[in-house]
């Protein structure tokens, strides 16, 4: 999205609250979580015996700190992690109403946009019933958009985003709602830090170095609904974003070597961070209720694979965004160029660029910033 940066008159940081919109879980939480849907298909949204949150420490952006040791090891062996309870039973029951309201506006891949193969095919599903898509929800009124918004700037998920994406991170890609309805079709594996013909992928790159994991393009999927491992929806080769070789098109069809392929179990309110340096997709849909997952991407200050940052009037509510989520929703550009960030504290930092050298350019370029 095309934003002037934000002017900053001095060098220190403007402080900007990032606390969640929701409250902590109770028991009404689990009240609101049984309430009737308005949709017809049933969504299992419950959780059984819910999973200790994970406990971050907020330390410096410029490494993998807001990780533990033991998630830094799983993501960089697997791929992938999964981070439990950022979200409450009573955001997800709110945010699944809101879709319920919308309901008329999910659009099912049918024909040449199915994304399973056809009839027979290991991932084609039922044959007949696609994946369903939704976007638009950070555009929604409030408070049906509080979800969606919240997980731009989260404090449970801007250490993950600064130890796997960096300070600076900014959203990559319009976030997704991802319907499958039972019998959907699953979606032939792709991605990876190889492209077909052997050669390297830069933009969904994954590497290490000094210790730290850098990423080109990061995806974050939040659960609406229970993922039971068996059941279909997301899946991962693990450890293939340190494959030096393309994806074999047998795996990709998911007809060979089904072993490698894991598929997380996930709860409502679970936030799984995964690399597109990997080789993943979805499987088909084999529960009895309709999975939901609203899918974002993220990427270094300075990297863009989407092109919707270009397009400003898209943004319907951009007037009343925190300035923590403008941030976030910035176009790419260097940080020491007045880029706003969040930092690790939860502050929006400021100026980098003196104003003797902005002087300078705006004489040069006719322009601030070259």
């Amino acid at each position: 999205m095309s934003q002037t940066a934000t002017s900053f008159a001095a060098a220190v940081p403007k402080v900007v609250s990032i606390q969640p919109r929701g409250s902590a879980a109770s028991s009404s939480s689990q009240r609101a979580l049984r309430a009737p849907v308005r949709r017809a298909r049933r969504l299992d949204t419950s959780s059984k015996t819910r999973r200790a949150t994970h406990v971050v420490a907020m330390s410096s952006a410029h490494d993998n700190a807001g990780m533990s040791d033991m998630e830094r090891y799983l993501f960089d062996l697997n791929g992938f992690v999964v981070v439990r309870n950022v979200f409450t039973p009573d955001e997800i029951a709110a945010a699944n109403a809101a879709i319920d309201a919308r309901s008329d506006s999910i659009v099912e891949r049918k024909g040449d946009l199915r994304l399973g193969g056809t009839s027979g095919d290991p991932l084609a599903g039922d044959g007949v019933t696609g994946r369903a898509d939704l976007g638009g929800m950070l555009e929604w009124p409030a408070p049906d958009r509080d979800l969606f918004r919240d997980v731009l700037t989260h404090p449970k998920l801007v250490p993950y985003y600064h130890a796997l994406v960096g300070e600076g991170y900014r959203m990559d890609h319009l976030p997704l709602l991802i319907q499958q309805a039972p019998g959907a079709d699953g979606f032939v594996f792709h991605g990876g830090k190889m492209n077909d013909d052997g050669t390297w992928c830069d933009e969904l790159s994954y590497t290490w170095n000094q210790g730290r994991m850098y990423n080109r393009l990061l995806a974050v999927s939040v659960a609406l609904t229970r993922t039971t491992p068996g059941d279909g929806g997301f899946c991962v080769v693990r450890g293939s974003h340190k494959s030096n070789l393309p994806c074999p098109p047998s795996i990709q069809r998911y007809e060979e070597h089904r072993d490698l392929v894991d598929n997380p179990g996930l709860e409502p309110g679970d936030v799984m961070f995964f690399t597109e340096a990997g080789t993943h997709g979805t499987l088909p849909w084999t529960a009895a209720h309709t999975r939901r997952a609203a899918l974002y991407r993220f990427a270094p200050a300075t990297s863009a694979y989407g092109r919707a940052y270009l397009t400003p009037e898209h943004w319907g509510g951009l007037d009343d965004l925190t300035d923590a989520e403008k941030a976030v929703l910035e176009s790419p550009y260097h940080q020491r160029l007045d880029r706003p960030a969040l930092t690790m504290e939860g502050t929006v930092a400021g100026q980098r660029r003196a104003e003797f050298k902005k002087e300078h350019d705006a004489k040069v370029f006719g322009s601030k910033y070259f």
